[in-house]
């Protein structure tokens, strides 16, 4: 409390110091008096403003500048202008009557009393609309912290939906999968239930958070595909080419999965021959790239009611957790299919959020 007390002062010191200074060479081109007198002088001028200053500070704050025109407001205003400049007058008149020892000749005379409330007026201004100034900066800040946390929540709130989908999503297609070995590949059934196992531990889990490390994603993935040779065989052929950059960066859970998962279904399990998937991950400028590509055929990114879901899915789930900085991109030709999408580095996106971005 006292740190940030000593704080405001000191800030409040250097906002003041320049007028302090403008009002010392002010003084010095109008008197004869020696630099001392006319710095002590100025002390006393300008340490009563920025006194009672601080009062004015405590009224603007009583009394927010209206959204509207309000008559009442401006009276209101132009009578505490008078106060002030009356208040500042006086302590004026009375330290430079103890410092002297003396009463001020000729300060009360008609001329230096409008001069010096003209002064006082012209500094209540200044203080009122500094202090305006600020206030109504800090409103806007907290306006956009507010709408910063209303999109973050409810960001937070579609991850959380598309999240309780998406793991029943999986589990049905694996259960799918477990399924066919058991009727037609029954050896191979026990030892697909312990990778299914395996994956469930990482497709249930409920830590809260938004992003997992590369390599936990990868290795999910690395574990569907072993999941699904069990069942493919030959016929699932699988390139990975993963540049070691990648292990330093945070992705979403269930992102390289849902590629691969609808790589899977739409170019392996249709074509009795199988074929082939080709998943590439590259590094460049902060920026992680991730493609899953297939030799399955083309013109399929709108086919199937629940393979939908999963391309879907993961592009809200971009949006929402690096907004218009990744989306997701297919490309769909005779010669394949390919679905990819990039992502900043969590330091990169830490820095948006900080500046004005999401905060979720």
């Amino acid at each position: 409390m006292i740190h940030q007390l000593i704080r405001r002062c000191a800030v409040v010191l250097a906002a003041w110091l320049p007028f302090f200074a403008l009002w010392v060479l002010f003084a010095m081109s109008y008197t004869h008096d020696r630099f001392s007198a006319v710095l002590v002088a100025s002390l006393i001028s300008m340490g009563s403003a920025g006194l009672l200053g601080i009062a004015v500070w405590h009224l603007c704050q009583r009394w927010p500048w209206p959204l509207g025109f309000t008559l009442n407001f401006y009276l209101l205003q132009i009578f505490f202008a008078l106060l002030y400049a009356l208040a500042w007058t006086t302590a004026v008149y009375g330290l430079e009557c103890l410092r002297r020892g003396n009463a001020l000749q000729g300060f009360w005379s008609w001329p230096v009393v409008c001069r010096q409330l003209l002064i006082g007026i012209w500094f209540y201004a200044i203080f009122a609309g500094v202090s305006y100034a600020v206030q109504t900066r800090n409103r806007l800040h907290e306006k956009e912290t507010l709408a910063a946390r209303a999109e973050a929540l409810a960001a937070a709130a579609r991850l959380d939906a598309i999240r309780a989908r998406l793991n029943p999503h999986f589990l049905f297609n694996a259960l799918h999968t477990l399924a066919a070995l058991v009727k037609f590949r029954p050896t191979l059934a026990e030892s697909a239930i312990e990778r299914l196992g395996d994956m469930l531990r990482y497709a249930l889990k409920e830590d809260g958070r938004e992003l997992v490390e590369f390599s936990e994603e990868y290795e999910f993935t690395r574990q569907y595909i072993a999941f699904e040779q069990l069942r493919y065989e030959d016929r699932l052929k699988v390139d990975l080419q993963i540049d070691p950059e990648s292990f330093n960066f945070d992705v979403l859970p269930f992102s390289i999965q849902t590629l691969a998962e609808n790589a899977v279904r739409h170019a392996i399990s249709i074509r009795p021959e199988g074929g082939s998937i080709w998943i590439k991950c590259s590094c460049r400028d902060g920026r992680l790239s991730l493609s899953v590509r297939d030799d399955g055929p083309g013109g399929r990114a709108d086919r199937g009611q629940s393979h939908q879901f999963g391309l879907r899915s993961l592009q809200e789930r971009l949006r929402a957790a690096y907004g218009p900085s990744a989306d997701l991109h297919v490309d769909s030709g005779s010669d394949g299919f390919e679905a990819s999408f990039e992502v900043p580095s969590s330091e990169s996106l830490s820095v948006d959020r900080k500046s004005g971005g999401r905060q979720v």
